[in-house]
């Protein structure tokens, strides 16, 4: 099994791994430096956190959270990475009231109630940089 998740390193901030898992026994896991340079590229000197891999119209896709700033929850910002090109861009999310930060992002196709194909997104806003009444999970889901 391939799985992927991240690791504090240098006891001071998380970064990404990748790691191989054999017959439950084999324990395999090295830093996954690709992802981390593609946002470190962007000036995150925090840490490098939750991710969530889906597939959108045929290419891979990887939501990710980065930090700008350790220890500032007002800093988490999401960025999609591209495995294939080794890119990261930071996306440009947006609130009805203005809020700057975003964290945990999660990706998931699915049906919607009238059978389409949607993407459903959701970030958490942390109460740092929060417009008021915004804190919490926020949900966007679009028809493909």
């Amino acid at each position: 099994m391939e799985l992927t998740g991240h690791y504090r390193a240098g006891c001071a901030t998380d970064r990404q791994l990748r790691a191989t898992l054999r017959d439950f026994t084999v324990w395999r896991a090295r830093p996954d430096q690709r992802l981390d340079l593609a946002l470190l590229a962007w000036g995150t000197a925090g840490n490098i956190g939750d991710r969530s891999r889906t597939e959108l119209m045929g290419h891979s896709l990887v939501l990710i959270e980065g930090q700008r700033l350790r220890d500032d929850f007002g800093s988490w910002s999401v960025y999609a990475y591209d495995p294939a090109s080794g890119r990261a861009d930071r996306l440009g999310l947006r609130t009805p009231g203005g809020s700057g930060a975003f964290a945990n992002p999660s990706a998931t196709l699915l049906t919607d109630p009238d059978g389409r194909p949607a993407l459903l997104v959701s970030v958490f806003i942390p109460k740092e940089e929060s417009a008021p009444g915004e804190s919490g999970e926020l949900v966007y889901w679009r028809e493909l």
